[in-house]
């Protein structure tokens, strides 16, 4: 682990080297300015990409109806040729809008070699199975025996930063005489517990985002498909002009368009049973009906193979939602357990609070600029 760690470690040691000119470089204020300020360079870093990824899954949602429009004009070409030309479309689509479809995974890449790098840090400072007094004499990535001494002296309302909820009594002792696992509890269970709580309002806000930009996506393509069925525009709702005729969509009750249809066809069907001219009758209708029925059901049949696919793209989408929404309960607690059955530092609880602070903030900025920019209609 000393390729996720070394780096970690290096940067924490730069910024304890800047915080001694200020403070007391063995207090606990310049090791938790070194934290603190470790999560700000990571995140300074990760900012440019953190924004694509926002742009990008905005982007993408208003892409929706054109990928609609795309989808419905290919619905009946299943052919090889017809297939590429649809990727080359939708791939130059995206490509005109500058938008990455993977532009959101780096910034989940970066952040777990980091995590894992500053948690492998923090607990080498106490080696498991050495004492205090060996640990004191080894290295820990770029920090040498010095500043190692330093940071296990280090305390934060009077609790060591390396000290974790289940460590051996002995091991307290050493590192800070008459210290107590409940002193070690009073810090470390608000703050492991705020980190959850953070963790939770992040990822509760994040999938509130995604579900009202989803509607919008839902509403923009349900005028798309609308439009398709009528044969002409639909603004709020109505079907501008047919044939001279203005016409009423069904979109804002959820309708696909049948019931338009059947209005329309129960009109044609007045018009024959009142004998106007040029019409056929009623008869002739049906006998053409029954003559064009086996035809009719094969393009009915291939027309609704674009639907079903769809219908599974939906289903898939809806179980990666119910699969968030899990993940948006039980991550959360992930901070708590870890403080106890992965013997997670005190400094480790500071780094996911000030983490989870970083990402509120930064995400409230970002959205107040997305919606200025890319406003979901």
């Amino acid at each position: 682990m000393d390729l996720f760690a070394y780096p970690v470690s290096l940067v924490m040691k730069f910024w304890h080297w800047a915080l001694s000119f200020v403070v007391d470089p063995n207090s606990g204020v310049a090791w938790v300015g070194s934290v603190i300020l470790l999560v700000v360079t990571v995140r300074l870093l990760l900012m440019r990409s953190m924004w694509r990824q926002q742009y990008s899954m905005r982007k993408m949602a208003q892409l929706g109806p054109k990928m609609k429009e795309l989808q419905l004009k290919y619905s009946g070409r299943k052919s090889p040729e017809d297939r590429q030309e649809q990727a080359q479309e939708m791939q130059a689509m995206y490509s005109d809008a500058g938008v990455n479809p993977l532009a959101g995974c780096l910034p989940l890449l970066v952040q777990i070699p980091v995590f894992i790098g500053l948690y492998h840090v923090l607990l080498n400072f106490s080696p498991p199975g050495k004492s205090i007094e060996e640990a004191q004499t080894m290295t820990n990535g770029a920090f040498g025996p010095e500043q190692v001494s330093s940071f296990l002296n280090a305390e934060v309302f009077g609790v060591p930063l390396a000290s974790y909820i289940r460590m051996p009594q002995e091991v307290m002792d050493s590192l800070h005489p008459g210290l107590e696992r409940a002193d070690i509890l009073m810090l470390a269970v608000p703050l492991f517990v705020l980190a959850g709580i953070a963790t939770f309002i992040n990822m509760w806000n994040s999938f509130r985002r995604q579900k009202a930009a989803k509607l919008a996506e839902k509403e923009a393509i349900a005028e798309v498909e609308a439009e398709a069925r009528a044969g002409g525009p639909v603004v709020d709702g109505e079907v501008l002009e047919i044939d001279g005729e203005s016409v009423t969509s069904s979109i804002d009750d959820g309708a696909d368009g049948r019931g338009d249809g059947r209005d329309r066809d129960s009109d044609r069907d007045s018009d024959r049973a009142d004998g106007t001219p040029g019409t056929p009758s009623k008869a002739g209708a049906a006998g053409a009906g029954a003559g064009a029925g086996g035809a009719g059901g094969a393009g009915a049949s291939g027309a609704d193979k674009p639907q079903d696919f769809q219908s599974i793209a939906e289903s898939m989408t809806e179980s990666m939602n119910q699969s968030m929404k899990i993940m948006m309960y039980l991550f959360p607690v992930f901070p708590i357990v870890g403080a106890y059955f992965f013997n997670f530092p005190i400094a480790i609880g500071l780094y996911w609070l000030t983490n989870n602070v970083w990402t509120a903030v930064q995400s409230h900025f970002f959205m107040e600029k997305l919606e200025k920019e890319l406003p979901m209609k």
